[in-house]
């Protein structure tokens, strides 16, 4: 019998421990009592040692009288962490003194500036290592940013008031913050101190008050005359009045403390160090002392990323997103694009979910993971789902969709396989019609293939069955919500600044620039830094298949073509735009890529006084770019010979610009090339400027530099004649380190005046 019985006082000390929260509104409210006196009731009825630590950010320690203890401070045990963080379990056994009813004290600190030495981290490893053996009871001061902290490790909170209005409205105002920072309200219990007080308001009327917050009463407790005489005489009510009216009450909050059934918690706290020890600065930080240095790195919260959710987590959505959309009707609430409204329904659609989350009793979920829940679920029915964290992080490219299963993105070059995905294919088709919707497009069997852009600006291109045999794809191409100036490019290593001084005074000189490039090249990133040199006082047209361009001008006037419909009717080509353009009295005709007829007309309108266009082509080289130019041409269907369209290339095209993506995702500008003119058939070219590669560092990296090629353009002499101060030595080979000269013979220029 006796060896049972030691089994099961075994058993019983290795249960996880249990973490209570005793705090409140205010100070004076009793919460300090009632942990003391709890703890003696809980570790004698129990069998269970307990600990009372004490968090008070002004380091009083009001608990160490009656108990008749000098324990250490949590402060003073942080040095074990840092001095030996694999065995702090062994070497915390013993520190901390236990009365003989089983109950021990650890105040935070003894001194303010003590607190500087503590951080979430610390705290959280001290206490889960003392958990292991002990129940912690957590008495916490009502300063809000360690309440939050406390919460975030409780299993349980006694929210201890007074029958006060004044309380009752602090109290409505605290629980209307935690609800917002996803803490259960089950996980909050209301004990009304100094019930019966002339004076007091009527526990009916304080039990209405806690019904609009979908909360009830646990109990209420008397006045109890003996605890200011006990504080004085260390004494506790518990020990010394058994049978008084007060302790009766307290049964209450023993009853509802057997109900938790121990597990094993994962420790861990939201809040940072930062705002930890904000309390610092305001309560106790010595005038002039520096303030602690704010966080480098923000949070970067993707949901889903982390894959730590419960396997009904889909279920759960699935339920809820029904109940959501239903509650959504009866408010009236429409999805809607514009910025203000879309943010205030994502406020008022994040509280519906809240409010039914609340509702769920027992929800075995974290704080952390129902922010995160609440994050996906109103992403899935406001926004693009598992996609729309993506939309929201600046640092990422490109996002590919390959069917339900695989996400990608490109950051910083690099294609990433992500975590992430769609409940189902369905669930992608539908992310896709919300895309395109808006615009007044469609997607089907019947049209199973679309483009698109979003209202920030990115590009979409979606495909379904049956032409997607892998499941639906979906790509979405971001631009950066303010164009890249010639600095920012110049810093990421794209060009050189005497390149893009060379090339700011050929858009002044109204020359005609052609950017090539592969996929993902940046040429729509170049040709929008590029217009930023195009003279204010100029009226310029961009004509693009879907609008990606961001001119900084205020004479600016955007045309973008249109699809067929369904019946294959109202098709707008970019060549009638392109055509169109020229009864618009341009100055400047920019069209952001040329893909096929409509090249013909770009040339054409080029040889005919509008100089100075500019326009982005796919290609590999400068070379292939010509080559490219020239098929364009003939896809208009015209029986030009090709004489004829290597004339029109020569004289309409000044420059190609070429930009390469290399394989460490870093997009450069390798050639910038002068078009000199024509030999029978081939349009003849000389470069200005490259890049060199020189090697690869270990690491994957490009090496290399840029330089001129030693050769002076043809047309450098009208940069003098502009009033544009372009030196020769810019043209300089860096390799030789000699100024350029112009290359005698130079082919005859063949352009048409």
């Amino acid at each position: 019998m006796a060896d049972t019985k030691d089994a099961q006082t075994q058993r019983t000390v290795r249960e996880p421990g249990r973490v209570l929260v005793f705090t409140g509104p205010k100070e004076g409210v009793g919460k300090s009592t009632t942990a003391l006196n709890l703890a003696l009731a809980w570790a004698g009825s129990q069998n269970r040692k307990v600990i009372i630590v004490h968090m008070d950010p002004l380091c009083r320690n009001d608990l160490a009288f009656p108990l008749g203890l000098n324990p250490p401070t949590l402060a003073s045990l942080s040095q074990t962490v840092h001095e030996n963080p694999s065995s702090l379990s062994r070497l915390l056994r013993g520190r901390i003194p236990i009365t003989p009813w089983g109950v021990g004290l650890l105040p935070l600190a003894a001194r303010r500036n003590e607190i500087f030495s503590l951080t979430p981290q610390v705290i959280v490893k001290i206490l889960s290592s003392l958990a292991e053996s002990y129940d912690l009871f957590l008495d916490v001061d009502p300063y809000f940013p360690m309440q939050v902290f406390s919460f975030d490790l409780a299993d349980l909170v006694y929210w201890v008031c007074l029958p006060q209005r004044s309380q009752l409205e602090a109290t409505y105002s605290l629980f209307s913050e935690i609800k917002g920072l996803h803490f259960p309200l089950e996980k909050f219990e209301v004990v009304v101190n100094q019930a019966n007080l002339p004076g007091a308001l009527a526990p009916r009327e304080v039990d209405r008050f806690f019904n609009t917050i979908n909360k009830s009463v646990l109990a209420y407790m008397p006045w109890e005359d003996l605890i200011p005489e006990y504080a004085n005489t260390q004494k506790i009510l518990v020990v010394e009045s058994m049978q008084s009216d007060w302790v009766k009450a307290l049964r209450g909050l023993l009853g509802r403390t057997m109900e938790l059934t121990p597990t094993v918690k994962h420790w861990e706290s939201h809040m940072t160090a930062e705002e930890f020890t904000q309390a610092a600065d305001f309560l106790w930080k010595p005038s002039g002392a520096s303030a602690a240095p704010e966080s480098s790195q923000a949070r970067s919260f993707l949901p889903g990323l982390t894959g730590d959710v419960p396997e009904f987590w889909d279920d759960l959505k699935q339920k809820m997103h029904k109940m959501v959309v239903a509650a959504m009707e009866t408010e009236r609430i429409r999805i809607s694009d514009e910025q203000a409204q879309s943010e205030e329904n994502r406020t008022k659609v994040s509280q519906i979910i809240e409010n039914l989350l609340q509702k769920e009793r027992q929800l075995p979920l974290s704080r952390g993971q129902r922010e995160q829940f609440i994050t996906e679920l109103v992403d899935e029915i406001l926004g693009l789902g598992p996609l729309q964290a993506l939309m929201r992080d600046p640092s990422i490219n490109e996002i590919m969709v390959n069917g339900c299963e695989k996400i990608y993105i490109e950051r910083s070059g690099k294609l990433v396989l992500l975590p992430i995905r769609f409940r189902s294919d369905d669930q992608v088709i539908q992310v896709i019609k919300r895309i395109v919707a808006p615009i007044g497009r469609r997607v089907d069997e019947s049209v199973p293939l679309v483009d698109a852009r979003l209202k920030d600006g990115s590009r979409v291109n979606a495909i379904i069955a049956p032409l997607a045999v892998s499941g639906p794809t979906l790509t979405i191409r971001r631009f950066s919500a303010k164009p890249y100036t010639a600095k920012q490019l110049v810093g990421f290593g794209s060009a050189n600044q005497e390149m893009i001084e060379f090339l700011r005074a050929c858009v002044l000189l109204r020359k005609n620039i052609l950017i090539s490039g592969g996929t993902g090249s940046g040429k729509t990133t170049f040709l929008n830094m590029l217009s930023n040199y195009i003279p204010e006082d100029e009226r310029i047209i961009t004509v693009e298949d879907t609008a990606e361009l961001k001119l900084q001008q205020e004479h600016w006037v955007r045309l973008e073509s249109r699809p067929a419909n369904i019946e294959g009717k109202g098709e707008v080509s970019i060549r009638e735009l392109v055509r169109n353009c020229l009864r618009m009295r341009p100055d400047r005709i920019v069209v952001g890529e040329c893909r096929g007829a409509e090249a013909l007309d770009m040339l054409q309108a080029k040889n005919t006084g509008h100089e100075g266009s500019l326009s982005t082509i796919h290609a590999n080289s400068p070379s292939d770019a010509i080559s490219r130019l020239s098929a364009m041409c003939l896809m208009a269907g015209t029986d030009l010979p090709m004489s004829v369209l290597v004339d029109m290339i020569s004289s309409a095209v000044h420059l190609f610009i070429q930009l390469t993506r290399s394989s460490d995702g870093k997009r450069r500008v390798t050639y910038v090339t002068e078009v000199t003119g024509r030999d029978g058939l081939k349009v003849l070219t000389r470069d200005i400027f490259r890049f060199n590669q020189t090697g690869m560092t270990p690491e994957g990296q490009t090496m290399g530099y840029f330089t001129g090629m030693g050769y002076v353009p043809t047309f450098h002499d009208e940069f003098r004649l502009k009033g544009l101060s372009v030196a020769p030595t810019i043209y300089r080979d860096v390799k030789e380190g000699s100024p350029a000269k112009p290359v005698s013979p130079a082919p005859p220029p063949m352009r048409k005046p």
